[in-house]
């Protein structure tokens, strides 16, 4: 019987996507862009309380340029992509963050629509990054669930302690990105001491092969 939180994707789509998070070092890109997220948004928490600038063009130019940086790192840290390397699952990522992104942008606009001084909707953002992992907890890994309950909890406290918003955003999304970096990387030894099994198997039916 199928449980709740049995992901939908097969064991074999999961197996591809790890091997292609090892091939591409999506762990160590993690922790980079963890490090680079949290510096973006503590400059953009610098300007809300120290500066008291609030033009949204300061914010977008930050957070272009920390897209670029995503891009950049990952591109370092992968190299360029091979062509038909990319399996479904990883697929299905790439298109919930694109959408996520381009929600986020559009919560920007409405709330320069609406003329708030503030970015008043910037706590909604959390809650678009809770869906993103909810659904990648339901398809790819329940473990993601734990990142749910961060930006979650991060959504909440980003409402509830407004002028501090940028930093509690921050600090979440660093606490995240360096679980799931810390992760990967320590997913990449494991395999060392399984792939040896096959030897050993081949090595003793050889060895059962030439006795007969």
């Amino acid at each position: 019987m199928t449980s709740f939180w049995q992901e939908l994707a097969t064991p074999a789509q999961r197996e591809q996507l790890a091997r292609l998070a090892r091939q591409r070092n999506w762990g160590l890109a993690l922790l980079l862009i963890g490090w680079l997220h949290l510096l973006a948004f503590s400059l953009c928490h610098y300007l809300s309380i120290s500066v008291e600038y609030h033009g949204s063009a300061g914010y977008l130019a930050i957070w272009v340029a920390e897209l670029l940086g995503v891009a950049l790192i990952f591109r370092i840290c992968g190299g360029p992509r091979r062509p038909g390397e990319t399996p479904s699952l990883a697929r299905f990522l790439t298109r919930v963050w694109v959408a996520y992104f381009l929600l986020a942008f559009n919560l920007g606009t409405m709330n320069t629509l609406r003329g708030h001084h503030l970015f008043e909707l910037f706590p909604a953002m959390a809650s678009l990054a809770s869906f993103a992992f909810l659904a990648m907890t339901f398809v790819i890994d329940r473990r993601f669930f734990a990142a749910v309950l961060v930006t979650f909890a991060a959504g909440l406290l980003m409402a509830a302690y407004h002028a501090h918003s940028y930093l509690v955003f921050a600090l979440a999304w660093w606490a995240i990105l360096k679980a799931i970096g810390l992760t990967l990387l320590s997913a990449r030894r494991e395999p060392t001491s399984t792939n040896n099994v096959p030897l050993h198997v081949s090595a003793s039916s050889s060895r059962s092969s030439v006795e007969a």
